[in-house]
């Protein structure tokens, strides 16, 4: 058989996903069984060769067993951690250490304060911590980012918040004497932050040294609206621009290859140490490295069985990377440009006797482009949800635009540090061009397509279809281009719609989002008093988790700023456009009049709603039950809008209440002018606090389930204890965001089916 070596690899990844994906020993068994079966049959293998195919699968099963270190293993009454620093960031306002416990030889993420500027960290010391350790929170709602599955994946198992850090010892010799690299690093990032704008100095600081800490939120979000993130972060493309460059000059000067390779592995770890050994430089050092050694024993180089061998030997050291978004994209590249070589092989080998060197480079550099793309749609697709619809022709000049800064920058780097007047002169002038072409990049146009999560079944469909494509590229191009159009488009925008109501966990705030199966969105509420830019991490994933492209009316209850925050947000900067704002008639509302201004400037349309008034989304209608501003007492809780939110489906008919922070006085109002009816759900209002969803309401309302928004341990309370006491004699269910994540309503044709995201379970 072909390449033995990459199907062994190949069943060793198999055998780890198996293990993250839950399938038991049985299901397992039964695959092995599969396996070798097909591979005896089809591939016509010895049967030791198929024997090592089932151990390396095995061993990867059973290499990934979660061993995640409890923050309670700590306590606060002595040192939290004792181990050593092995990596260092500084944040605008603290700095976080990632340490080694000698223990638990797991590692930590540490935030501590560093206001006077006057302790400096760095790899190899030996430090101890007092602080308060925590858990890594898991995502409150869909499309939120995964936390502990990130730091997981990074090998960071809980967070400390260090109220005391003690230097025990400088660490060992060999750390001591890497120390210079640490310090020119710094010195390199001083002289980019001098001599280079805001923007460009972050881009740079990024690409070459791995220092994000410039990389403002607006920078980093257009470079992921135009796909260059994998670009402009520090990744094996760079590291393959020095120690592969070195490599080619030295032995085209003679060098033999033994020092050839010891420089280039020399200037490769120096880099990569430089630069903290990401997933992305680790991914091209290990391909350099199985390359070089094939170099020095004379085999060809493979590039498809050094990338699985390399993912092989990272899995081994940590399973959990196999889910990392960054892992996957920079092997899934990787793999895209090989797929790209092979199709160019297939579409102009019969051509390149007719072609002029010139096309032949553009039809080589398209094709390992479509590679790429190919390649890493579905990844792009489960993490972020959208794709850039112009990163593919940027790319074009991008990648040699990059490809010519990061080493002169890097060179300038070094000049720029060394002090001298001259070389000090002579790189601010280089820096101060890579300025001037980021300037000019930074005016280009971006555009993202959200198409939503996809579903496994899509994800299989589109490898199936893209297999079958990649058989028939060298038989019929229109059966290529038919199956791998064909893949794009159930991947993209093949989407399950149906109707759902989730009430969004947006920390100590309000929020509900409505979505239709005929594919309207509508939000209520959307704020946050202790969620930082709730919006931009908190409801527009969620939104782009299921393809929402527009929001397409936007009620608020009130001016409060628990409950506004997003909206501002969004209409300041939103990648889903707000097409109506929706305001309560009320008699005087400071931050609903600015909200109303907004709007108008952004050219979205505003609407005051009354009572009796009616909007339908879908199979849902929204009446609103109350106020009028003749009934407001100029209290903001006591006039909120109060919207009944109904469903209707053939002979099915649900009913909610939403009842922004209306407390028991807005609530008799309510009762006297209009009245209410049962309900199936309650959206309790102002969070659970006592001073609402008093006994009289709650027997008028007669409903089934309350839902609850209110922070985890806020400063408040919420929810009341009197507030629960109330909806359990009043036969009320009740679930919380604070204790259950994003509440979901789900309906099917026949009735519907109350989830929490925090748990995924049915209630």
């Amino acid at each position: 058989m072909k390449r033995p070596l990459m199907g062994a690899g190949i069943a060793l990844v198999a055998g780890v996903a198996a293990a993250f994906l839950g399938v038991p020993w049985f299901g397992v068994c039964l695959g092995l069984a599969g396996l070798n079966i097909g591979i005896k049959i089809w591939a016509e293998s010895s049967f030791k060769y198929v024997l090592g195919l089932s151990a390396f699968l095995i061993v990867g099963f059973c290499r990934t067993l979660p061993e995640v270190l409890d923050p309670a293993d700590f306590s606060s009454s002595g040192p939290t951690i004792q181990g050593s620093v092995c990596r260092v960031q500084k944040k605008a306002n603290s700095t976080w250490i990632y340490v080694r416990t000698r223990v638990k030889e797991e590692v930590l993420v540490v935030a501590a304060n560093d206001s006077e500027g006057e302790a400096e960290y760095y790899k190899g010391q030996i430090i101890e911590i007092w602080g308060e350790a925590e858990a890594f929170a898991s995502p409150g709602n869909p499309g939120q980012f995964d936390e502990k599955s990130y730091y997981l994946s990074q090998g960071v198992s809980c967070r400390v918040w260090a109220e005391k850090i003690v230097l025990v010892s400088e660490g060992r010799w060999f750390w001591r004497q890497l120390r210079f690299l640490e310090v020119l690093k710094e010195r390199m990032s001083v002289f980019y932050r001098e001599s280079m704008s805001e923007s460009g100095a972050g881009v740079v600081l990024a690409a070459v040294l791995g220092d994000r800490s410039g990389f403002t939120e607006d920078l980093r979000r257009y470079y992921q609206e135009n796909g260059w993130m994998h670009l402009v972060t520090t990744s094996g493309l760079h590291l393959s621009f020095i120690a592969m460059g070195l490599y080619r000059r030295l032995r085209k000067s003679t060098v033999a290859i033994w020092p050839s390779t010891v420089l280039a592995l020399l200037a490769m770890l120096t880099y990569g140490y430089m630069t903290d050994f990401g997933d992305s430089m680790l991914r091209a050092m290990g391909m350099m490295i199985f390359s070089l050694i094939g170099r020095l024993l004379g085999r060809k180089n493979d590039m498809s069985t050094a990338l699985v061998l390399t993912a092989d030997v990272l899995l081994l050291f940590r399973p959990a990377r196999l889910f990392s978004a960054g892992f996957q994209l920079s092997f899934g590249a990787v793999a895209g440009m090989i797929l790209g070589k092979y199709l160019e092989k297939c579409f102009l080998e019969r051509e390149r006797h007719s072609k002029s060197k010139t096309e032949l480079e553009f039809q080589s550099v398209f094709w390992i482009q479509a590679g790429i793309f190919f390649a890493t749609l579905p990844v792009l697709l489960w993490h972020m949800y959208e794709i850039p619809l112009l990163g593919f022709f940027y790319n074009f000049f991008m990648i040699p635009l990059i490809s010519f800064v990061v080493p002169a920058a890097f060179i300038a780097g070094l000049m720029g540090s060394c002090l001298v007047p001259g070389l000090t002169g002579a790189a601010s002038v280089i820096m101060g061009g890579i300025d001037v072409l980021f300037g000019w990049v930074h005016r280009l146009p971006s555009a993202m397509l959200v198409c939503g999560r996809p579903q496994w079944w899509q994800i299989g469909l589109f490898c199936i279809c893209a297999g079958g494509a990649v058989c028939l590229a060298g038989r019929n191009r229109f059966h290529f281009v038919g199956l791998m159009a064909a893949g794009c488009l159930i991947l993209m925008f093949v989407r399950e719609r149906s109707d759902r109501i989730i009430c969004i966990d947006v920390g100590q705030g309000d929020g509900l989002c409505i979505l239709s199966e005929q594919g309207q969105a509508v939000l209520v509420d959307g704020g946050s008093s202790d969620v930082k830019k709730v919006y931009q991490y908190r409801i527009e994933p969620m939104l782009k988790y299921y393809g929402v492209r527009k929001i397409d009316a936007w009620f608020l209850t009130h001016g409060d700023s628990d409950h506004v925050s997003g909206l501002r947000e969004a209409l300041e900067n939103s990648a889903v456009p707000v097409k109506q704002v929706i305001l309560p008639d009320v008699s005087a509302d400071e931050t609903l009049n600015e909200i109303c201004d907004l709007s108008k400037r952004q050219a979205v349309s505003v609407m005051i709603i009354r009572p009796e008034d009616r909007l339908k989304a879908g199979n849902f209608e929204f009446l609103c039950l109350y106020p009028k501003a003749e009934w407001c007492s100029g209290d903001k809780n006591n006039d909120s809008l109060v919207l009944s939110l109904s469903r209707t489906a053939g002979e099915n008919y649900f009913t909610m209440l939403l009842m922004g922070d209306l407390e028991r006085q807005g609530e008799e109002m309510l009762l006297e002018k209009n009245g209410v009816s049962d309900c199936d759900v309650l959206k309790v209002g102002h969070h659970g606090s006592s001073g609402a969803t008093s006994k009289v309401f709650l027997e008028a309302s007669v409903p089934e389930w309350a839902f609850i928004s209110c922070g985890e341990n806020n400063s408040y309370g919420h929810p009341h204890d009197e507030t629960l006491e109330r909806l359990r004699m009043a036969g009320c269910e009740y679930l919380t965001t604070a204790g259950h994540g994003a509440l979901m309503i789900q309906f099917s044709l026949t009735s519907y089916h109350i989830l929490v995201w925090g748990k995924g379970a049915d209630k």
